[in-house]
């Protein structure tokens, strides 16, 4: 009996341990945004149909049409699409092509978007992502300033790019 419950106590005392240390405890400011990606340098972008360099950020938004928080961004993307400091670029991850394009025409999404999963994947490998969606945030120079992982806002965004 002693025993069992010794194990059960170190049982609750390691749950408990797991918990106050897991990184999916909210969706706090130090959960969302991540250093891992600062500094590198996206030069594959130049490579996208429709896409100049400018003195733009551009916003990099991976994101998949089945993707409910993917779905709830659009209209916040839109918004800074609009913005004439800002490119948005999408990037299909894990979706069919005609998926994307039905969810493109559906949501009247008039900028960039990479369907291609060859043109993703060689964007894709040259930075750390960890689910969908995930925003990188570059300077003009291409340069990865910020990677936001979940849900984002058009504040959000133009509050961390000034």
């Amino acid at each position: 009996m002693l025993k069992r419950n010794l194990i059960l106590l170190l049982l609750a005392l390691t749950l408990g341990v797991v918990i106050v240390n897991s990184p999916l405890k909210s969706n706090s400011e130090s959960s969302m945004y991540s250093t891992v990606n600062d500094g590198i340098v996206l030069n594959e972008l130049l490579e996208i149909d429709n896409f100049t360099k400018s003195n733009n950020i551009t916003i990099l938004n991976l994101w998949a049409s089945w993707c409910i928080p993917c779905q709830n961004e659009v209209e916040e993307l839109k918004k800074i699409s609009q913005n004439e400091n800002y490119q948005v670029i999408g990037i299909l991850v894990d979706d069919s092509v005609e998926n994307g394009k039905e969810f493109i025409l559906k949501n009247n999404i008039n900028y960039i978007n990479v369907l291609d999963e060859f043109s993703a994947d060689q964007l894709l490998i040259k930075f750390m992502w960890s689910g969908i969606p995930t925003t990188i945030i570059l300077n003009q120079n291409l340069e990865i300033l910020y990677t936001i992982n979940g849900e984002i806002t058009a504040k959000e965004i133009f509050n961390l790019s000034d």
